[in-house]
């Protein structure tokens, strides 16, 4: 006879989208017990953000040091390394809910009506419920991973050494990411992307900078092209592309995107309504249509970001516990950390004038910048859109050294409605790169203190 447990809040999910959410329930006085069959910390700790970041992070060190002398790695060891740093992680989000006495069950959830979850040989009844399973790699038929020569972002963190030639199926972020990685560490990558341009969901000017950069590496850029089939061999996989021309590589990457993690979990016999996609359908309070059930983090929907996904889980965590918080960001930034990294949030131009605003936007190289001239990123560029008359910024896009880092000024800026004059007067340190958005707010003023006086702006 299966276990009854009675909770405030059970959660179901243990990445981004869901560990938030627990956390602040439990400092808001609830029991609360969180349901995750996998690795606590989801896709972004255990397969996306963190061991990516780890692996660039000695990507770069090598490039670096390569400058200056000759470099030699244990290929044998890079993934290991990496998956040291998410272990690390890992055991800390697992002491964080420790300490908050968040009750962890290992198995998978399934929900049924009335807040009634079951978990293994558990039933747990829940006054409320957050679902946070988030999403899964998908792959096009015929291109499916095997873990043994063809991969998804999971499996290919599993090898135990990097291989000599690499193909990349897909030139989203995880594709464009890990061939800034890999070539890099002297693989010899194929990326491969259907659409016209890489990046397809971001700015032009950034789908054109990361073509650029990765063909600077040696990296082989397909843009357009479809692959007809994989011929997969003892020791190695050949590519056949629609013009029939063929990739012999030892291994493949298959980043063409995701899908929600949604099925079967009894969520639409629960009452929860789901999108054609499968995604779970929110309100501004992360509500689900199910009484008492809100959702968050990747299975709520694009964009399938861990920063989204940890401030809708608090607004979905608060509200479980009688708050009234609302999820309606205007900025959310989207980085794919390559070098030079790639971001940009809120408005671009294209999309402003859409949004029937009366837009400009003005660019400025980084030559101007000190810190990125040190960096060799002089090529590097910062685009700000603002709104004509009122002189509001409506956003930006940036490739420059640690974009990441800068980027979230210019969301606080988008989220209050701060002006280029209230952006120019920000006291920048120096040398850093953020200087670039002080320095394109005053050549959008025409006043700039490191650039000619002409003003550059598109119309």
């Amino acid at each position: 006879m299966a276990e009854t447990r009675r909770y405030d809040l059970v959660v179901i999910g243990g990445g981004p989208g869901g560990y938030p959410a627990a956390v602040h329930a439990a400092q808001m006085g609830l029991r609360v017990a969180l349901v995750e069959a996998r690795a606590l910390g989801g896709e972004c700790t255990n397969y996306g953000c963190i061991p990516t970041k780890a692996l660039r992070r000695i990507a770069l060190a090598a490039d670096i040091v390569s400058s200056v002398g000759r470099v030699e790695l244990e290929r044998g060891k890079l993934i290991r390394e990496a998956m040291r740093v998410v272990d690390r992680i890992r055991a800390g989000i697992e002491q964080l809910l420790e300490g908050y006495d968040i009750d962890v069950i290992r198995a998978r959830a399934r929900l049924r009506p009335g807040g009634i979850v079951e978990a293994g040989n558990l039933v747990l009844e829940a006054e409320k419920v957050v679902l946070a399973p988030g999403t899964e790699p998908w792959s096009p038929p015929g291109l499916e991973p095997d873990g043994r020569q063809v991969h998804d972002n999971r499996s290919f963190l599993s090898l135990e050494e990097l291989p000599q030639r690499l193909l990349i199926v897909g030139g989203g972020p995880i594709g464009v990411e890990y061939a800034d990685i890999m070539a890099r560490l002297g693989v010899e990558v194929y990326l491969v992307e259907l659409m016209p341009r890489l990046l397809p969901g971001m700015d032009r000017d950034l789908s054109l900078t990361a073509k650029r950069w990765l063909r600077s590496l040696g990296v082989k850029v397909y843009t357009s092209t479809r692959i007809a089939r994989l011929e997969r061999g003892k020791n190695n996989v050949e590519a056949v592309l629609e013009n029939g021309e063929r990739i012999e590589t030892d291994a493949v990457l298959v980043a063409t995107g995701r899908r929600p993690s949604t099925h079967g979990m009894g969520l639409e016999e629960a009452g929860v309504e789901l999108d054609e996609k499968g995604y779970i359908k929110v309100d501004d309070y992360m509500a689900t249509s199910a009484p008492g059930v809100y959702a968050a983090g990747d299975a709520a929907g694009p964009p399938l970001l861990a920063h989204k996904a940890m401030a809708q889980s608090i607004v979905a965590g608060v509200n479980a516990a009688g708050g009234k918080a609302v999820y309606k960001q205007k900025a959310v930034p989207m980085v794919v950390y390559m070098e030079p990294e790639l971001a940009q949030v809120g408005y671009t131009l294209e999309e402003a004038r859409k949004a029937g605003l009366d837009a400009a936007e003005t660019r400025i190289r980084l030559g101007g910048i000190a810190s990125a001239v040190m960096e060799g990123a002089e090529a590097g560029l910062v685009k700000i859109v603002y709104e004509e008359r009122s002189l509001r910024v409506l956003g930006v896009v940036a490739a420059a050294p640690r974009a990441s880092e800068f980027i979230a000024e210019v969301a606080l800026a988008v989220e209050k409605g701060v002006t280029l004059e209230e952006l120019a007067s920000v006291v920048h340190p120096h040398p850093s790169v953020s200087e670039a958005l002080q320095e394109v707010a005053e050549v959008a003023l025409g006043r700039p203190t490191h650039y000619m006086t002409r003003r550059v702006r598109r119309r």
